[in-house]
């Protein structure tokens, strides 16, 4: 035996390393298959279903946003409702970095008067108001999008 074929592995060991390869490949897809699959069939409610069921218990009226493609790139949809009289369109971000985009892109078409007054990021949730908003407002919607902001 050559000093060559002692330092490299036999053609059985190649076979069962990519064997061995293979296999945690293959529980490694099923993993996030079944992670998949469980959160399509989960009974827990989305975080939009969350913000509207907010909105319900507290007699605020809100529609799926139709006309707004910002708002619509938001991970998690977007509504609007009326607080108080103040129209305010909610993106629901899948993550802070999904939100920050959401609020960016806003903030690259609005006027700069619109991102000091009217347009606000929570965490994961974008705020943009027809009015400025009173505490009252802001504290109502902060309080309806806190499992959205998770």
């Amino acid at each position: 035996m050559s000093s060559s074929e002692g330092s490299t592995p036999s053609g059985v060991e190649r076979r069962w390393a990519l064997i061995g390869l293979a296999v945690a490949a293959a529980l490694l897809i099923i993993q996030v298959l079944a992670g998949s699959v469980r959160e399509v069939f989960s009974d827990k409610p989305s975080i939009r279903e969350l913000v509207e069921t907010c909105l319900t218990e507290r007699s605020t009226t809100f529609e799926p946003v139709t006309d707004d493609l910002i708002a619509l790139s938001a991970e998690r949809g977007a509504l609007r409702t009326t607080v108080q009289g103040n129209r305010v369109t909610v993106a629901l971000g899948g993550s802070d970095d999904d939100a920050t985009r959401v609020y960016e892109a806003y903030a690259a078409v609005a006027p700069s008067t619109v991102v000091g007054t009217l347009l606000e990021q929570r965490r994961k949730i974008v705020l943009l108001w027809a009015q400025p908003p009173t505490e009252e407002q802001r504290d109502f919607m902060v309080l309806c999008t806190l499992d959205a902001q998770e």
